[in-house]
């Protein structure tokens, strides 16, 4: 054994706003992923710890003890408590998701799962509760003691690079469904580019010109993809995407109860606005289903009086009357990818970093009309 640490090293603060317990568990953790905990390395007393930080011993006894269950961390009664050796599970990889119950996240699980059928792997879900903030408290506690790789579905914002980034230094990762920029990960994406310029050409075909959209402020590489590819088909008949009627979302204003209400209050803030729009295009799926109900309730008859096509696509759009046709990823087969890239790295593959895009899937439903 090596000899304990000369102090205890932690230090809380009642502003930061989570408990102490969790402050000191986070702490001793960051200290021993770090490796200025060494396995065998003997903590300072429960007592130091407690008077150090000025809480009850009982707060220090319960943070030891999440550490040591998590196996962190092992207790020897009557000679102290110790960093504990290093047992990563090379079997175990996780699946970090912003919720479970999206429409696309059951679809990706079951692509995942299909990916690693056949290998030793067993598969980890972890689901945020539509809480981006959530999502990335998930990606720290990723512990390569216990997971050997992680697959990731992140959040569309370019700010959450950096804890991307930290996580990839201590474990194989990929990206799925949404890429973001500036990292030297893997991915596998539907073709963004291909899906936005596919959804304008099918409005465009039918004669509409005066099109709107109901965007959100997601800032991912996918998403510059997605508008990118509108841009460029709207080109070809003099039109920019910049010049668009647009309303944009907040991404990070998620509601799992109604995940159409923003973009409803979108859909009827566009139509009040600008009221010769004859398409519209939502660029997701729930912002689009918010779209219909907002032309329902502005008595916008679809698809006679108003075209209606979604990037993205759920239940509920192919269910409703008319049903809204849409662009969308295979998400299985990128669930499948993900998990295959993956298997990949842990098999020992050190190659460069690659970005696979796979072709979009159209459900032409009855949304769409030639413009009268």
């Amino acid at each position: 054994m090596t000899k304990p640490s000369a102090s205890p090293g932690l230090v809380l603060s009642s502003a930061a706003g989570r408990p102490y317990l969790t402050q000191i568990r986070d702490q001793l953790l960051a200290r021993i992923r770090s490796g200025e905990l060494q396995p065998g390395t003997r903590l300072a007393s429960m007592r130091q710890m407690a008077a150090s930080c000025g809480v009850s011993l009982g707060i220090v006894k319960q943070a030891v003890n999440l550490l040591c269950a998590e196996g962190h961390l092992r207790s020897h009664p009557g000679s102290g408590v110790f960093v504990a050796e290093a047992k990563t599970d090379w079997r175990m990889v996780s699946l970090v998701v912003p919720g479970i119950d999206d429409y696309e996240m059951p679809r990706i699980i079951r692509g995942v799962k299909a990916g690693l059928s056949g290998t030793d792997r067993r598969l980890m879900i972890q689901a945020a509760d539509h809480d981006f903030a959530q999502e990335m408290e998930l990606l720290a506690l990723l512990d390569p003691q216990h997971i050997s790789g992680a697959i990731i579905y992140p959040p569309p914002l370019a700010t959450q690079s950096g804890p991307l980034r930290a996580l990839a230094q201590r474990l194989p990762v990929v990206l799925v469904n949404t890429i973001l920029d500036g990292l030297d990960l893997d991915g596998v994406e539907g073709d963004q580019v291909v899906m936005g310029r596919t959804a304008v050409a099918l409005l465009l075909d039918q004669g509409h010109r005066r099109i709107g959209v109901i965007d959100h402020s997601g800032d991912s590489l996918s998403d510059r993809e997605l508008r990118l590819g509108a841009d460029e088909a709207l080109g070809r008949q003099g039109l920019r995407f910049a010049d668009l009627a647009r309303v944009v979302t907040d991404v990070s204003d998620l509601d799992p109860v109604q995940p159409w209400a923003n973009g409803e209050r979108a859909g009827l803030e566009l139509l009040r606005d600008h009221p010769g729009l004859t398409a519209v295009i939502g660029m997701n799926n729930n912002l689009s289903l918010g779209m219909f109900r907002a032309a329902r309730a502005a008595g916008r008859r679809i698809p006679q009086e108003l075209a209606l096509v979604s990037i993205g696509d759920n239940l509920a759009l192919g269910s409703v009357e008319p049903g809204v046709t849409a662009v969308t990823a295979d998400y299985e087969s990128l669930g499948r990818r993900a998990a295959l890239r993956l298997a990949a790295r842990l098999a020992g593959d050190r190659g460069l970093p690659r970005i696979e895009r796979l072709a979009p899937v159209v459900h032409l439903r009855g949304s769409v009309a030639a413009l009268r």
